[in-house]
């Protein structure tokens, strides 16, 4: 009889596939940095987010989601910033050209503007690197999406574990128009350029005054070219390396935008994207 109850438990003590769900605090008023159109409900705002979790609170932990779990580092003011979740609770709902149904995937942009300060010797300054890597939700038992961290991505040798060890593709790189115009200030078209893996469009209102940005970013959260209004309270400026407007005054206020990401060309929706071959 012991021996039946003892097999009849088992059950119970399976564990299956876990997502974590978390953001860096600074993301919070920067939420336009991650390239995502929806914040989730309750997202947890944490220092935590950029460990290597060896203990994750439980409401950082999902144990179901419909498409893949995903990191995401972004390296901005010389600093690491993360977000990991359910990819699907971040996105629009029913907008197929954003999801990512496929994994593991993983792509990384190196950003030498950046420089973080090793982990290893304080003396030394590291390029940054801006990755995002997927990985399919399934019943497998473990945590999908914690490979990368703070403490990884600061040692002298983390391209090695990124390339050899995630087995993550370098992004190709291009150059986009960059201009910023904000309430009659600056140019809303020019033919100054940056150079990076993507090309970013923000058109809308900030402070309810016209708002337009052109510009770069390292990395994005999608696999397809994409547009999307953005609603958010969050810092003025809206990625690294982006030129400022009068000083170096960070504004805070609600802004809602419609944002685009990609690099192919002339897409319509709303606004319309920078092509690779498009003349500086």
């Amino acid at each position: 009889m012991l021996l039946l109850l003892f097999v009849l438990g088992l059950p119970s003590l399976v564990v299956s596939g876990r997502c974590v769900q978390c953001a860096s605090p600074s993301l919070q008023s920067q939420w336009q940095l991650t390239g995502f159109p929806r914040q989730p409900t309750n997202l947890v705002f944490h220092t935590a987010c950029g460990s290597s979790l060896q203990s994750i609170p439980d409401n950082m932990v999902l144990t179901s989601c419909n498409t893949v779990c995903f990191e995401m580092v972004i390296p901005t003011y010389n600093n690491y910033h993360f977000v990991r979740g359910c990819h699907d609770d971040f996105i629009e709902k029913g907008n197929t050209a954003q999801q990512v149904r496929d994994g593991p995937i993983c792509y990384y942009t190196n950003v030498t503007s950046q420089k973080i300060t090793s982990s290893e010797d304080a003396t030394l300054t590291l390029p940054g690197v801006a990755v995002i890597s997927y990985d399919k939700f399934d019943n497998e038992a473990g945590y999908k999406n914690i490979k990368l961290s703070r403490s990884i991505l600061e040692k002298i040798n983390f391209d090695n574990y990124i390339k050899e060890q995630l087995q993550c593709s370098a992004t190709q790189e291009t150059k986009c128009i960059k201009s910023i115009y904000y309430d009659g200030t600056g140019e809303d078209k020019n033919k100054n350029s940056c150079t990076g893996a993507y090309c970013t469009s923000f058109e809308g209102k900030f402070n309810g005054k016209k708002y337009i940005e052109r510009g770069c970013a390292p990395i994005v959260p999608f696999v397809e070219n994409v547009c999307f209004s953005l609603n958010t309270t969050t810092t003025f400026v809206s990625g690294p390396e982006v030129p400022r407007l009068l000083d170096d005054t960070v504004y805070l206020s609600r802004s809602v935008l419609f944002a685009g990401y990609g690099s192919a060309a002339r897409q319509t929706c709303l606004l319309t994207l920078i092509d690779k071959t498009d003349e500086y």
